[in-house]
């Protein structure tokens, strides 16, 4: 009997947190920014990782909320272990591109690029493949070459 209460919580627990996570979508779309970081607060907080992901997006950015790269680090690490593929393509760019404290390393971009592109993100597999491909330039810390990256709305509706 136990159990069967259990279960039902957990079912009516996954239901809230995917109506927070709808919700914020909504108010994304029209543009009520700090009212979807609250909704995905909210879907994060009740074990969503999409919700996780998408928060730790507009703490990356900045949009809607104080720009703060290590909450959005962790965000994205809650998301990544629970083998949510977009939020290890968020770990792989932030480790591409460093700054707010967390230092670029590009052997950490490449990794979580990989594991990205193993659960099957095409994206990820893209990105990976771009570190790959350039890690002679990568190795010698020749800081020229561009790897900036610039998210675009597409990315919430992952």
């Amino acid at each position: 009997m136990i159990k069967i209460v259990i279960s039902i919580l957990l079912l009516l627990n996954l239901n809230l947190s995917a109506n927070f996570l709808d919700a914020g979508m909504k108010e994304y779309k029209k543009g009520n920014v700090t009212k979807a970081s609250e909704l995905y607060k909210k879907s994060c907080k009740n074990g969503n990782v999409k919700g996780c992901t998408k928060l730790g997006v507009l703490y990356f950015t900045g949009d809607g909320v104080k720009e703060n790269h290590k909450k959005a680090k962790k965000l994205f690490v809650k998301g990544c272990k629970k083998r949510y593929s977009l939020a290890c393509y968020h770990l792989g760019t932030i480790y591409k591109r460093g700054g707010d404290g967390i230092e670029r390393n590009f052997r950490k971009s490449r990794m979580f690029y990989a594991l990205g592109c193993k659960i099957g993100l095409d994206k990820s597999c893209d990105q990976y493949n771009l570190i790959r491909g350039k890690r002679e330039v990568v190795g010698t810390g020749n800081n020229d070459h561009n790897f900036s990256y610039t998210y675009t709305p597409e990315i919430y509706g992952g």
